[in-house]
């Protein structure tokens, strides 16, 4: 009887896949969007229909933008990003590292890293200029400055959760203080150096842009500011979309390199 029940129970639907939620999602945004621009409900002046943003992204792989190649304005914003993140990460996850490790640079940092973790990043962007001048320079220190304090804090936090088991362990097993640090300390704080670095790179990222369009003659971000000066909305959509692309990929290069060095994490 209860197996009769059982067969005669409609089968359940298998859950739907990830992908398919997100192309679905995608699918109902672009609908609206065709719909939106194709009754005339919205200008193309404020929102481009799909064909104008296809066209003004190949007009721009084709012509580049004010005499450089698209290629060179988002090479340029690359290298500035990897450049200013790079620096900051690794200067901020060392001091973080030694932070946690002992108190008495816990104590000497401390007050300058949660002095300048919340300070916008944008507000000492004129200071910069003003001492380094108008270039590349400002632009790196600036990014720099956003991502120690970042990764400073991951790192310090990651090492104050270090079970003090596995410390007394390994020096009751005859490990030096670098032993200690090099195979227990620096292992355990790698998910929360991995999930510092992924936060800092955000923004990083989103502090470019904005030290591109104020400051800035080349870039992405001074792309799009300067196609709005002159009304091309389908331009400045192409940029918007080429900036969220490559937030994307490099936010997944983030999490590859996680599961490569942290691969126990959450086991």
């Amino acid at each position: 009887m209860a197996m009769s029940d059982a067969a005669s129970e409609p089968a359940r639907a298998a859950p739907l896949q990830p992908w398919r939620w997100r192309l679905g999602s995608l699918a109902v945004l672009l609908a609206l969007w065709i719909a939106a621009t194709g009754s005339g409900m919205v200008s193309g002046v404020f929102l481009p229909t799909p064909a104008d943003l296809w066209d003004a992204g190949l007009e721009l792989v084709r012509d580049g933008y004010k005499d450089r190649p698209l290629l060179d304005h988002i090479g340029l914003s690359l290298l500035r990003v990897l450049g200013g993140f790079g620096l900051g990460a690794l200067a901020g996850t060392a001091l973080g590292l030694l932070m946690g490790w002992r108190g008495w640079i816990d104590a000497l940092f401390t007050p300058f890293i949660e002095f300048l973790r919340p300070l916008p990043q944008l507000a000492y962007l004129v200071l910069l200029i003003i001492w380094l001048g108008i270039g590349e320079t400002p632009k790196i220190v600036l990014l720099f400055l956003a991502a120690l304090p970042v990764a400073a804090v991951a790192a310090r936090d990651g090492v104050r959760r270090v079970q003090f088991v596995r410390v007394a362990a390994a020096r009751s097993l005859g490990a030096s203080e670098w032993q200690i640090f090099r195979h227990v300390v620096l292992p355990s704080a790698l998910p929360d150096i991995v999930i510092g670095a992924r936060l800092a790179l955000g923004i990083v990222y989103g502090t470019l842009i904005a030290a591109e369009i104020i400051a800035g003659s080349s870039g992405i971000g001074w792309m799009i500011l300067d196609a709005g000066r002159f009304l091309r909305s389908d331009q400045v959509f192409v940029g918007v979309l080429v900036i969220g692309l490559m937030g994307v990929a490099l936010d997944r290069l983030l999490v590859l390199v996680e599961h490569r060095i942290v691969h126990w994490a959450g086991r």
